[in-house]
C-alpha cells in the first residue's frame, strides 16, 4: 500500500491542483499540513481546502486536527491575510481504511482563536500531532502526522527537543507506526538525532537532499529537508520517492510499503 504525506501550504490558492494530484497518485493514505477548514460560508475558497478534500470519494474516511481558529492573520494589530470568516488550520487524514481512532494531542500551546504573528519568529503558534490508528484488515496502523514548530534556520532549539521527546511518547511498539510530516528541522539537528534514535529516518536511509523547491519568500527557504517520514521495525518499506511537483511549496513523500 502507499502513504503520501504534503505540506499543501496555505500561502497558495492550489486547492484544486492538490485535489487532482491526489486522484492521479491513488495513495492509500494521505497525511496533509496546512489545511484549512472554512467554518464560515464567507471563508474564500483558498481557506477552504480542507472542506473541498474530504469530498474526495476515494477517501471515504477522514480526520481533521485543528491548530487554531481566526478570521485572519494579524501584526502589530493590523490584518496582514484575510481569510473571509472564521477558519481553522490544522493537520488532515485522508484514508481508504477505517479510522479507528483519532486524537489530536497539543504540546506547544493550546487551540485558540485569533493568530496574531506579531511575535511569530519567536514564539510561533500552538502546535500538536494527529495521532490515528487505522484498521487495514485484521490489522491496525498508527499514524502520527506532524507539523512541528517553526524555527529560525530550521535549527532546533529546547522547544523542538520537547516535540521529539513528546512524540516519542506517542509512538506505539506494539503495532507498526509511521510518524510523518513537516518537521520544521534540519537532518543534523539534535530534535531529529532523538527520533533517528528511536525510528528509522526514511530522509536518512534513502540520501535524500530537499524535501522543498528552490524559492526564498523572506520567512523560509527551500531546496533543503524539513519533511520526514519515520518508521518503527514493525513497517516494510518497498520504496520510498521524493515526487517533482510545483503544487506546493513542498515537495510530496510517498513511500510503498507493507504491515
Amino acid at each position: 500500500m502507499k502513504l503520501l504525506n504534503l505540506n499543501i501550504c496555505i500561502k497558495l490558492d492550489n486547492t484544486k491542483e492538490v485535489k487532482d494530484f491526489f486522484i492521479k497518485e491513488k495513495a492509500d493514505i494521505i497525511t496533509i499540513q496546512e489545511a484549512m477548514h472554512g467554518i464560515e460560508d464567507t471563508c474564500f475558497s483558498m481557506y477552504q481546502s480542507e472542506n473541498e478534500l474530504i469530498t474526495l470519494e476515494e477517501y471515504p474516511n477522514f480526520a481533521f486536527a485543528p491548530l487554531f481558529v481566526a478570521k485572519g492573520v494579524t501584526k502589530n494589530g493590523e490584518v496582514t491575510r484575510d481569510f473571509g470568516g472564521k477558519a481553522e488550520q490544522g493537520t488532515l487524514l485522508l484514508s481508504k481504511y477505517p479510522i479507528k481512532e483519532h486524537t489530536n494531542d497539543f504540546y506547544y500551546r493550546e487551540y485558540r482563536y485569533e493568530y496574531d504573528a506579531t511575535n511569530f519568529r519567536k514564539e510561533d503558534w500552538c502546535r500538536s500531532i494527529q495521532n490515528a490508528t487505522i484498521k487495514i484488515g485484521g490489522k491496525e496502523l498508527q499514524i502520527i502526522n506532524v507539523h512541528g514548530i517553526w524555527n529560525e534556520g530550521k535549527i532546533g532549539d529546547e522547544r523542538t527537543i520537547a516535540q521529539s521527546k513528546f512524540i516519542l511518547s506517542k509512538v506505539r511498539k506494539d503495532i507498526p507506526a509511521i510518524v510523518v510530516g513537516d518537521f520544521n528541522l534540519l537532518p543534523e539537528t539534535e530534535s531529529i538525532g532523538l527520533l533517528n534514535k528511536e525510528l528509522i529516518n526514511l530522509i536518512d536511509k534513502y540520501k535524500i537532499k530537499s524535501t522543498r523547491p528552490h524559492f526564498d519568500d523572506g520567512l523560509d527557504k527551500g531546496n533543503l529537508v524539513c519533511d520526514y517520514i519515520f518508521i518503527n521495525d514493525l513497517v516494510t518499506i518497498n520504496n520510498f520517492q521524493i515526487l517533482e511537483s510545483n503544487v506546493s511549496d513542498h515537495l510530496p513523500l510517498l513511500i510503498d510499503f507493507e504491515i
